[in-house]
């Protein structure tokens, strides 16, 4: 049975040539397609636990164990403080060749653990990207408070600020050192160190004073700290802010009115001056131009007056829009004998009108034709129109008095437009429509029209 069986096998092969076959067998003068293989060693790195504030370097040899180029396209990091790149001749890795990939980590300010990752694009058609990753566990050497801006506020000229800047150890390590403190040169600042408020004595103040030679006004120094602990020295540059004030200070610095409109007889919120040493004064006068009345109102009674209140109201008349002044106050203080404060804001017409321009098409539609306009004014204010009027027979306007219900202080005009009275093609036609009231300083007003007639 077995001979039937090989006997018939190979009669298969043999006696049809063209039926099943056994495939080809390889010539062995043919060669297997070059292509490029990335290949690194180590692509996950722990740099264990490292020290804020320092430049940690990191390396990856990258190889190439393929039989063509390798070309390096593209390399980026997933932070901003990773910087990794290569020359323009460093992208290109020959078959067994290899380089070194460095990335700087900058560590300023971080904190805790870190996973970066490092981004390598080729042309390795089994990988065209590698991925490239290292962690870290950052520790602070110390902690200054606050960092970057120290706002010192309001300083007086001459002394000790009581905002202080505090440098804290990091945990677990030793006592902090201030090696200096450093400012531009000719600033009017000056520092001393003093020991910290912590339970252990480990921490540094540092308090600030601003010289009498220093302007009025905000003041802005940046100071270099050089600091020391465990024997580690580091640089740190913080921010100081503040506002120097001599005999009189005020507040608020800038009126600004600009959020909300004002209507004439509106008081604003008042500017308070004030002694910042304790010591009486008097303001002799205040003015704010044309558009305000300005009233000096004493906090306190007797010869020891310390507090004044500056109170500006928009005179009747004012024009409506936005408007920019100066509020001037004399006072007898050698230090400030003029203060200036700049006023800003934004003047409501008595009566606001909606849509300030009447918009007419002449295109034969309801739309076209038909406007309604709102004329509004404060809601203590009784609003009445008593007349109607416009200067061409194309347009007419009536009072809906129904439109505002027992609003009284809003009213409706139903503005149409006469297309017979007009030739249709004949371009842009201008008008003004009257509308007279019985508010005072608003007894008439004028709407522009405009109607396209088209063409």
């Amino acid at each position: 049975m077995r001979r039937c069986l090989v006997f018939a096998l190979g009669s298969l092969f043999f006696a049809s040539p063209g039926k099943a076959q056994l495939p080809p067998i390889p010539t062995t003068g043919s060669k297997p397609a070059t292509q490029p293989r990335f290949y690194v060693a180590e692509r996950v790195k722990d740099l264990g636990t490292i020290i804020e504030g320092d430049v940690h370097v990191v390396r990856w040899q990258l190889e190439n164990h393929g039989s063509a180029d390798l070309v390096i396209q593209r390399i980026r990091a997933s932070c901003g403080c990773v910087v990794a790149k290569l020359s323009e001749d460093e992208k290109v890795i020959p078959p067994g060749g290899s380089l070194e990939l460095r990335a700087d980590f900058n560590t300023r300010g971080r904190h805790g653990a870190q996973v970066k990752v490092v981004t390598v694009s080729s042309n390795d058609p089994a990988e065209p990207t590698l991925k490239l990753e290292f962690t870290a566990d950052l520790q602070f050497l110390f902690v200054v408070k606050p960092a970057g801006v120290a706002n010192l506020r309001s300083v007086r000229r001459g002394e000790p600020v009581q905002r202080t800047v505090d440098i804290f150890p990091g945990p677990g390590r030793g006592a902090v050192e201030i090696l200096r403190v450093e400012f531009p040169k000719g600033s009017p600042m000056s520092a001393v160190v003093e020991p910290g408020k912590d339970a252990e004595g480990k921490s540094k103040r540092i308090r600030f004073t601003v010289g009498k030679e220093a302007a009025l006004g905000t003041l802005h120094v940046p100071v270099t700290l050089g600091i020391r602990v465990d024997g580690i020295e580091r640089t740190r540059e913080v921010s100081l802010r503040a506002e120097v004030v001599g005999e009189l200070t005020w507040h608020p610095r800038i009126v600004d009115q600009t959020r909300s409109t004002a209507r004439p007889g509106t008081r604003f919120a008042p500017v308070t001056i004030r002694s910042t040493q304790d010591l009486p004064f008097t303001v002799v006068s205040a003015e704010a131009g044309d558009r305000f009345d300005v009233a000096v109102e004493t906090k306190g009674s007797g010869p020891r007056i310390l507090r004044y209140s500056i109170v500006l109201t928009l005179r009747a008349g004012t024009e409506p829009g936005p408007f920019a002044t100066t509020l001037n106050v004399r006072t007898d203080s050698l230090d400030q004998p003029l203060i200036r404060i700049p006023v800003f804001g934004v003047v409501e017409p008595l009566i606001a009108v909606e849509p300030a321009v009447i918009l007419l098409r002449m295109d034969g539609t309801p739309a076209g034709a038909r406007r309604r306009v709102k004329l509004q004014t404060s809601p203590r204010t009784e609003l009445t129109v008593l007349g109607v009027a416009c200067d061409t027979d194309a347009v007419s306007a009536v009072v809906d008095d129904r439109a505002a219900g027992s609003r009284r202080h809003l009213r409706f005009l139903n503005v149409t437009l006469d297309a017979t009275a007009l030739e249709p093609g004949s371009g842009e036609h201008h008008a003004i429509l009257t509308v007279t009231t019985n508010v005072a300083g608003a007894e008439r007003i004028e709407i522009p029209i405009i109607v396209d007639t088209g063409g």
